[in-house]
């Protein structure tokens, strides 16, 4: 998951001293203010929160969110097929459960990177384990603050 946060987050992000390794080869110094992007590793970024964050409070939220919705979509499934031809029911059952794995991607992914940008120590651990990776946004496709 690809996140353009601008220069307000790269602000308050403060970078160690010495340069970091990146995806594309490239360095990221402390001293730079150029916009950052953050790629997030859904796997390993729900193996972390559901070991090191399960007793936040939002972790238990997006928990029990996706428990509850994820067994709303299998009885929805379970009627469908006895409702339904089997054909239309797996034609909708299919990609709810797509959609729900999504957003649960998104979720998760999102709430990863607000534990990282909150704890230092969080934030190095997710880089240093490659859940989390840093590096200067050069996509210019999108419009930039103060342009």
């Amino acid at each position: 998951m690809l996140i353009n946060t601008g220069n307000n987050l790269s602000n308050f992000l403060r970078l160690p001293k010495a340069p970091t390794r990146t995806l594309r080869s490239k360095y990221v110094s402390s001293n730079e203010t150029r916009p950052l992007g953050y790629l997030v590793s859904t796997p390993k970024a729900l193996r972390i929160l559901f070991t090191h964050k399960i007793r936040d409070a939002r972790v238990q939220h997006l928990l029990a969110q996706s428990a509850c919705i994820l067994l709303a979509l299998i009885g929805a499934g379970i009627c469908g097929f006895f409702l339904v031809p089997t054909f239309w029911a797996v034609g909708a059952f299919a990609p709810a459960i797509f959609l729900f794995a999504l957003f649960l991607s998104i979720g998760a992914g999102d709430l990863f990177l607000k534990f990282a940008l909150e704890d230092k120590g969080f934030f190095e651990m997710a880089t240093k384990s490659h859940a989390l990776s840093v590096f200067e946004d050069e996509d210019q496709s999108l419009p930039q603050p103060g342009c």
